[in-house]
């Protein structure tokens, strides 16, 4: 049952407690374009969750709201409308209006209605806190909650802005100055996936209204570590994996700029692999083909089982998240599941993870086929430097197996650290 599973997450480094008494609060939770309905579904019926490394965000807060009594009414954008009740909870897939998926003005349009729904809800459920993930709207619209009195958490699992790309143009900077307002009068509090997230947000806002705290993302234990060992170089082949969503922005047309940039210098020494999908899944596949590069690159598609990912990792010998300039990386978890199985992973300049993760990533320049190549070859031709990478993987994996830095649990010390109020109720 779902009580049963959430309580699973938390295990003993969690922070439930039994009491005789609590404040039942009314908690809207607003969060990314997951399916929350049909996971809930299958978590009250038995049904053995779908693979995933990670524990979901919303398992994790539920395992400490179902520890306190709270009530949450979860909306998520999931493309799929539905509805849900279990319990004191609610559940909802509600998907963005069609608009947000144009660009320029209708995208912002389109933003703003969305996130007016939201503060609607909010106040229609008579919500003591609403807690909202970054993309669910833009920042300023949830200022309204204010007029009402009803305290917003920011969780930002995306940054600002580009990690060194800062608002240039009059309307980036027009978002900017409205985000900063927003962090400025009237976030209760703000949630952070990475340092990079944080210095940002005190960038724009000057001085936050409300205190900020860091949260790492939280992965199965005994999963990702029983991964194959990637080997002792030296290496006669080189393998490189690319894990994640199939789109332009993340770098994935890059990768094979990069590939054969690599194979004419050092022929039939590096091979390829995506992993993951997306809106540009097809194209991708077309690409491989008109550049002749299937004898390098494989595009099995989407990762669906335990054992495809672990066989999949265990392929690899580093990873290679290749964001560009055009992405709001928060942290980059794919990089995070690289260095749980022990793997180094070269990243791209504009993503926040190597501030997390150390000396087990090599930074090279966003979109610099060159400055990437330099740090392949590396890994390739050096096998202390890649030892180096590959032995730092140890010492940050703990971080992401400590609940009590998980959001769940970062959320709940925030709202306790709030004093939000509530109904108090004798159990």
């Amino acid at each position: 049952m779902l009580e049963g599973r959430v309580r699973a997450v938390i295990g003993s480094s969690g922070s439930i407690q039994n009491q005789n008494s609590f404040l039942r609060r009314r908690i809207l939770y607003a969060s990314g374009p997951g399916d929350i309905v049909a996971h809930t579904r299958d978590s009250l019926s038995g049904k053995p969750p779908t693979y995933q490394t990670i524990i979901p965000f919303t398992d994790q807060f539920l395992a400490w709201t179902h520890g306190t009594g709270a009530e949450t009414f979860f909306v998520t954008s999931c493309a799929r409308r539905d509805k849900l009740t279990a319990g004191g909870d609610r559940y909802e897939n509600r998907p963005k209006p069609s608009i947000s998926s144009k660009s320029g003005l209708s995208y912002h349009i389109g933003a703003v209605l969305y996130g007016l729904g939201l503060v609607s809800t909010a106040i229609r459920s008579r919500a003591d806190v609403a807690i909202f993930d970054s993309g669910s709207t833009h920042w300023i619209v949830l200022s309204l909650l204010a007029l009402f009195r009803i305290p917003v958490i920011a969780v930002l699992h995306n940054s600002l802005w580009p990690k060194g790309y800062p608002p240039q143009g009059r309307a980036q900077r027009l978002l900017s100055r409205l985000d900063g307002l927003f962090f400025r009068r009237f976030a209760a509090a703000t949630i952070c996936v990475s340092p990079e997230c944080e210095r940002q947000v005190r960038a724009a806002a000057e001085k936050p209204r409300g205190p900020i705290y860091q949260c790492r993302a939280q992965y199965r234990e005994g999963f990702l570590s029983r991964v194959e060992p990637a080997g002792a170089p030296p290496f006669e082949r080189f393998h490189v994996l690319y894990l994640g969503r199939i789109e332009k922005q993340k770098g994935v047309f890059f990768i094979l700029d990069l590939a054969e940039h690599l194979e004419r210098e050092l022929p039939g020494r590096f091979a390829w692999r995506f992993a993951g999908a997306g809106s540009a899944a097809e194209s991708l596949r077309q690409e491989i083909t008109a550049r002749n590069l299937g004898s390098i690159v494989g595009f099995p598609g989407h990762l669906q089982s335990e054992q495809g990912a672990l066989d999949t990792f265990s392929w690899a010998q580093a990873l290679i998240v290749p964001t560009t300039s055009q992405f709001v990386e928060g942290l980059a978890m794919t990089a995070v599941e690289g260095i749980l199985t022990g793997r180094p992973v070269v990243l791209s300049s504009v993503v926040p993870a190597a501030e997390v993760l150390g000396n087990a990533t090599i930074v090279a320049d966003t979109e610099d086929v060159e400055s990437f190549a330099r740090a392949f070859r590396g890994l390739l031709l050096n096998p202390g430097e890649y030892q180096a990478h590959q032995q730092a993987t140890r010492a940050v994996q703990a971080q992401f197996y400590d609940q009590s830095v998980g959001l769940g649990n970062i959320l709940g010390r925030a709202i306790e650290e709030l004093g939000i109020p509530g109904e108090k109720v004798t159990a």
